[in-house]
């Protein structure tokens, strides 16, 4: 527990800052009142997350810009920014020793990826409400922990909730952040690419992810060498599944094109789900859709050739 008789346990964060972190992120989720769907009948909206560490400077970070683009940031240089933006002139080292990174995956509940399965262009009300409505406990769990390792003595920042996280343009059409949470959940061993360009996690793809830097080290999880090592078809074509799942044709055999995904759920899916009169009930700004992460041998667990592979 992080709290003792309604008190921080600090003592607890000072030996085992990695199982204080866990134990508040799962508390959270497990009784933060924004963890319910009221539309229907008060069910929650994620399942017990898993929580995964890296040490900041680990050399991933650095990789990520050549995967990515150079203007992906490091943790190193998204908390210097944090640092920077708070303009204290006291209480703040000049140079930060020790920055530690903390992700985690939030699973969607099974009636929620059950409902998403049978949806024919995905976007099941209950999965809608989930994207849509679950922003505010997405956000919440980030504002959360960043905020509690502030209280802590700390400097933490949730990247996509500052004011430097931005996203690129980038050549053929597609768009990229500059803090990727997918591949910062890789770096703290959260789990592997899909062919489906989703994070296979313990828990599956079917999952939501979010994550703090904060100038404290972390004891790092233990991550897989291969980026793919979790998914069936890049390790023996055993599956592929997801292709077929997809509504917008989006998935082929060398991956998930943004391209065409971002095109299907702008200008198709939207007009086919109000012909075929699968709107009723949603909301937000678009359909959503989960169909490439439900209905997979992946979506609640890592597939067993795969983890069999692992081992």
């Amino acid at each position: 527990m992080t709290q003792q008789n309604g008190c921080l346990d600090t003592e607890l964060f000072r030996s085992d800052p990695c199982r204080f972190l866990d134990d508040a992120i799962r508390e959270h989720v497990r009784t933060s009142p924004l963890n319910h769907l009221t539309a229907f009948g008060n069910l929650p909206i994620v399942d017990e997350p898993i929580v995964g560490f890296a040490d900041g400077d680990d050399p991933v970070f650095q990789e990520l810009k050549a995967v990515i683009g150079e203007f992906h940031m490091t943790p190193r240089e998204v908390l210097d920014k944090h640092v920077a933006e708070k303009r204290w002139r006291f209480g703040t080292p000049g140079a930060l020793e020790k920055i530690g990174v903390v992700s985690w995956a939030l699973p969607l509940t099974y009636e929620t990826r059950l409902r998403e399965r049978s949806s024919p262009l995905g976007g099941s009300p209950m999965y809608n409400h989930s994207r849509w409505i679950g922003i505010r406990l997405y956000e919440d769990m980030e504002q959360f922990v960043a905020s509690l390792l502030e209280v802590l003595g700390c400097n933490a920042v949730a990247p996509v909730h500052s004011k430097f996280f931005a996203i690129q343009n980038m050549p053929g059409g597609w768009m990229a952040a500059n803090w990727s949470e997918r591949h910062v959940a890789y770096a703290c061993g959260l789990g592997t690419f899909g062919l489906n360009g989703l994070m296979i996690t313990a828990r599956g793809c079917a999952v939501y992810l979010g994550s703090v830097v904060a100038d404290r080290a972390l004891t790092p999880t233990r991550r897989a060498a291969s980026r793919v090592a979790n998914c069936p078809y890049f390790t023996d074509r055993s599956c592929g599944l997801c292709m077929e799942r997809c509504p917008g044709q989006a998935i082929g055999p060398e991956g998930r094109k943004n391209v065409d995904c971002l095109k299907n759920l702008r200008d198709e899916q939207a007009p086919n789900v109000i012909r075929m009169g699968l709107d009723k009930g949603l909301v937000g700004p678009a359909p959503a859709c989960g169909r490439c992460s439900t209905g997979l041998p992946c979506e609640d667990r890592i597939p067993a050739a795969a983890s069999a592979r692992n081992a």
